[in-house]
């Protein structure tokens, strides 16, 4: 007989696991019930929300940790005592942090008009 897994439990189970693979041995089920479970609108709508909200908890916690190590980098490179060395390795991975952020900022909003321009086109489309 198939075993039954709650939505709830099988939600949590693929964020702590992070595929369905593992989701599957972990709950004793194959990975095509997982698939099938994800083709329903409505749990992969609530997927999809778990996953957002995991990631933005993450990135939470991160900005934190970022401001830490950008105040150490600038507290080296600011530092009259530091080597020359020490001081231009701080500036040297600061410039490349936020040559990396800059991008990648970029990036999000041109993918955020892109998608933007999709949903237009969509709305336009079903018309």
């Amino acid at each position: 007989m198939a075993k039954t897994v709650s939505n709830e439990k099988l939600l949590e189970t693929l964020l702590v696991y992070g595929n369905a693979e593992k989701a599957a041995r972990a709950l004793n089920i194959t990975r095509n019930a997982i698939y099938k479970r994800l083709q329903d609108e409505t749990f992969r709508a609530q997927y999809t929300t778990a996953q957002s909200a995991v990631i933005n908890a993450v990135a939470l916690e991160l900005t934190t940790v970022i401001s830490d190590a950008v105040g150490a980098l600038h507290s080296v490179v600011t530092d009259d005592v530091a080597s020359d060395n020490a001081r231009i390795s701080a500036s040297n991975a600061l410039l490349t942090h936020c040559n990396r952020y800059v991008e990648t900022a970029s990036i999000l909003r041109r993918l955020d008009a892109l998608e933007a321009a999709n949903k237009t086109n969509e709305n336009i489309n079903e018309r």
